[in-house]
């Protein structure tokens, strides 16, 4: 078959399509994958040395530095999730809602089936047009109604109180974000959609949700259409090497701890020096090690034998030579902390975040979650102090990870995207 793949976002949305491609193409599909990256990073070199071609489409319309600042500490400040939600909507994914929308039809006109991330409405619209086959990729369980999940922000009533929860979401997000959809879809003569949860985030041919099992068990109640697939693992890579210092740091001493907050850690602003230092100084406090990943030259005096700052080390290579990983419970990174097997402390800021938090402490292997706005040297040390001395928790972790380390989440999803076309190679 050929197979479109298309996606938006940061790099943790970005990692699961190339995972998923390269375990397409190893079963002989010819596969393309367009993606638009918020930031600067680029893959096409990625997806050839895994077997297929990327290509990059638009860019957002990036603010300057001081106001790319204060639309982060925004973001961070808002209390719910729905206004987080808009306010990345409006920066980074309306500039290229169009750009996005001309590379879905480019890419249906050269391919059987296209695969998008939930968020790509303008996908699923072009594949209509086209009468292609289109399928969706959701990375968060609690994005998708059930009486056993309750909605991101929202506290956990049981199950009765999870449905009324979620009929106000649905409710929240028809009148806030549907509206926008539909326009752009009667732009295009396409009839409106009634759901922005059931019918524009979620294919009803098949909606892969890329979750392990050991996080969420597959809900009794959800549609066919939403399938567990489990992590969809990107398998190493030559640019993924552990760099040589980060070697030597890990060699000469006990297991330090990894801190870093991925694409959400501040770029460029005093903000990042400032976050380092609470890092660094909250190691200190604890009386550890510490590999903190940051984009930055550390100012003199920040680092020393204990303390080592990186601009970039592949997390699944060095996660299990770890104590513990401060993160900041986004998707990706919280199936490889767990999958490593080792204890988190989750430094939620946005959204879904908060809902990994609350999973992973659910699960006996993390602190008590320490949201971003409330990030200060005195707490992360209180939080690492606890976490490395609970030997039990180290424990969990552990078997959570030799229980995650035994799926295949590229290899199920592909098996479900072949079979709900009716492939057959033969």
């Amino acid at each position: 078959m050929r197979i479109g793949l298309q996606t938006w976002g940061s790099e943790g949305d970005i990692r699961p399509f190339l995972a998923l491609g390269h375990g397409l193409a190893a079963r002989g599909h010819t596969v393309e994958l367009v993606y638009t990256e918020i930031g600067d990073r680029r893959y096409e070199h990625v997806a050839q040395a895994l077997g297929f071609t990327a290509r990059a489409v638009g860019q957002p319309m990036m603010p300057r530095p001081d106001e790319m600042l204060r639309l982060g500490q925004r973001v961070v400040e808002a209390r719910d999730p729905l206004t987080q939600g808009r306010l990345l909507n409006r920066f980074f994914f309306q500039p290229v809602v169009d750009t996005i929308y001309d590379a879905a039809v480019d890419l249906c006109r050269r391919s059987d089936l296209v695969i998008g991330h939930f968020f790509l409405y303008p996908l699923r619209a072009a594949a209509e047009q086209a009468g292609r086959t289109a399928m969706s990729i959701t990375f968060a369980h609690a994005m998708l109604p059930s009486r056993r999940i309750h909605p991101v922000g929202t506290p956990n009533l049981g199950r009765w109180g999870n449905v009324v929860e979620w009929q106000i979401a649905r409710l929240a997000l028809n009148l806030t974000m549907l509206p926008e959809v539909n326009r752009f879809r009667s732009r295009l003569g396409l009839p409106k959609c009634r759901d922005l949860l059931r019918d524009v985030w979620s294919s009803h041919v098949l909606n892969l949700v890329a979750v392990s099992p050991v996080i969420c068990p597959p809900p009794p109640d959800w549609p066919a259409w939403h399938a567990l697939c489990g992590f969809l693992e990107l398998p190493p890579t030559e640019h993924e090497r552990v760099p040589r210092d980060v070697e030597q740091f890990l060699a000469d001493g006990p297991p330090p701890v990894f801190m870093g907050f991925g694409s959400l850690m501040p770029t460029d602003s005093p903000q990042l020096t400032d976050t380092v230092k609470v890092m660094a100084g909250a190691a200190r406090q604890a009386r550890c090690r510490a590999i903190i990943q940051a984009n930055i030259d550390p100012p003199a005096g920040l680092t020393d034998r204990d303390i080592l700052v990186v601009k970039r080390t592949p997390h699944a290579a060095i996660f299990s030579r770890c104590a513990a990983v401060v993160h900041h419970a986004g998707a990706g990174t919280t199936h490889t902390t767990l999958r490593a097997g080792v204890p988190s402390i989750p430094v939620p800021h946005v959204s879904d975040q908060f809902s990994w938090s609350e999973d992973l402490v659910r699960l006996g292997v993390a602190a008590t979650p320490l949201p971003r706005r409330s990030f200060t040297v005195a707490r992360l040390a209180n939080r690492l102090t606890a976490v490395l001395g609970n030997h039990a928790m180290r424990r969990t972790a552990e078997a959570a990870g030799l229980r995650m380390r035994g799926e295949d989440g590229v290899t199920t999803a592909a098996d479900l995207i072949e079979s709900r076309v009716g492939w057959n190679e033969t």
